[in-house]
């Protein structure tokens, strides 16, 4: 069959700088097992709506995939209509984040065919194989699907255990070099705070080595599974950046998993594996506070780590304790000194606005940032579906399609989830983010006086 995958846009104000992951693996996955794939990459290329309908109208296809997060529904609701007017009886199908929390809505909104839960890969091999054998798609775990005019749901698809038996991905199906010169983390070597300026990053790719999180904080959504958490061999990954330095020249890697420090003893196979293939590559990951060891971190700066990304969210206890962080913040302010010492650079992200946020709460957030001389701003608390802090506020969320179709990567205002009003937030927040005290005077008095409001609003 021909198979046309489609990757949404997203992060439409940042250059697109990391592969669709989950999307090239499935077609890796498709095309070893005989399918003809091609991927239209949308969100690396950037077309103008009329560009993406004449470019849909000079291909053919079978089967229609379109990936995305929940982010992405505005798009989605509008590109799924012209994939059916295009190509009518070419079903559609929707996976990824938006079509496995909110498939109720891509159903009742637009014409999709078939959406996906959960990982990919091998629902949708067996979706297309029944699709070409003409097999009925109720045999298939983890999908739901229109017959009759009803919603049809199978049952709930098995995690793939075994990672290592999934494919690399198809990276010569993908617009590479557009993704090879966009730094992943920006600055990934820390030069903004003065670590490593040895560091040179010219070719950087992303890679997923592990799946899931043993960690269960109330805002986070896992496509994978909450708690479920699975990693690939050190010999796996490797292998795979080898690749990616033989073909591509690659010189940095960067981790994009929820969590790839939450196996100490796979994450130290991987640092010697790494160390006996001499691979020329710096890389980063993202990790937790409860992780970073001064051990385990010294022997990943000896294998070339420069980065790690902790979410330390919030420097109020009290804060973390709603979102169900289970660490403490004397843990963050360890792991952030322990990872300069091993000249890593740590990169720090903190949520405002978290149900429960006081002024009090905030100026702990202050204190925390300048007492370990960190400037940066915050994202949003964002509700996002099928989470525990979604669930939490669902009384506030008035219109679902309204919100949803809202939605950005945090750093855009969603919903007001705290006792102060919208103005007064805003103005809070712009002071959290300048490391401004909020107790020591009126924020509102400041906030007229030094234009503190914030843009987004």
């Amino acid at each position: 069959m021909k198979i046309l995958l489609v990757n949404c846009p997203i992060r439409l104000e940042a250059k697109p700088n990391c592969i669709p992951y989950g999307l090239a693996t499935i077609a890796a996955t498709l095309q070893r097992a005989g399918h003809e794939v091609e991927v239209y990459d949308i969100n690396a290329l950037r077309p103008a709506e009329d560009q993406v309908v004449q470019e849909l109208k000079q291909k053919t296809w079978h089967v229609a995939g379109v990936s995305g997060l929940i982010t992405t529904y505005r798009y989605q609701k509008w590109l799924i209509p012209v994939l059916k007017k295009i190509n009518p009886h070419a079903p559609v199908i929707s996976g990824g984040g938006l079509a496995t929390t909110s498939s109720e809505l891509l159903f009742g909104r637009t014409p999709v065919d078939i959406t996906v839960s959960g990982e990919g890969e091998v629902t949708m091999l067996e979706v297309c194989d029944a699709l070409g054998s003409g097999t009925d798609l109720k045999r298939v775990p983890g999908i739901r699907f229109r017959r009759n005019g009803c919603i049809e749901t199978t049952s709930a698809r098995k995690t793939i255990d075994d990672l290592d038996a999934i494919p690399f991905p198809v990276w010569e199906l993908l617009p590479m070099e557009i993704y090879l010169k966009n730094p992943i983390w920006g600055d990934v070597a820390g030069n903004s705070s003065g670590f490593r300026r040895d560091i040179n990053v010219n070719r950087s790719m992303n890679v997923i080595s592990s799946r899931g999180c043993p960690f269960s904080c109330n805002y986070c959504y896992h496509l994978f599974g909450r708690s479920n958490y699975r990693y690939r061999s050190a010999e796996n990954v490797v292998a795979e950046i080898e690749l990616l330095v033989d073909h591509y020249g690659v010189d940095f890697i960067g981790f994009v998993d929820d969590n790839m420090m939450a196996s100490e003893s796979r994450l130290l196979s991987f640092c010697d594996m790494l160390e006996s293939r001499k691979l020329p590559i710096t890389w980063g990951c993202h990790g937790r506070v409860t992780s970073a060891k001064p051990r385990l971190l010294q022997r990943m700066a000896e294998v070339g780590c420069v980065w790690i990304g902790y979410g330390i969210e919030s420097g109020s206890q009290q804060i973390l304790k709603r979102m169900n962080k289970k660490t403490t913040v004397q843990a963050a302010k360890e792991a952030i000194r322990n990872t300069r010492k091993a000249g890593i650079y740590p990169n720090t992200t903190f949520i405002f606005g978290y149900p429960g946020e006081t002024k009090e709460t905030i100026q702990e957030t202050v204190d925390f940032k300048k007492e370990l001389g960190i400037e940066c701003g915050s994202f949003f608390a964002t509700p996002y579906p099928q989470t525990p802090l979604y669930e939490q506020v669902r009384s506030r969320i008035k219109n679902e399609e309204e919100f949803i179709s809202r939605l950005g990567n945090a750093t855009e205002f969603s919903l007001n989830l705290t006792d102060f009003d919208d103005q007064t937030l805003f103005e809070l927040k712009r002071a959290m983010d300048q490391n401004h005290d909020v107790l020591s005077c009126a924020v509102e008095s400041r906030a007229r006086n030094c234009q503190f409001i914030n843009a987004n609003h």
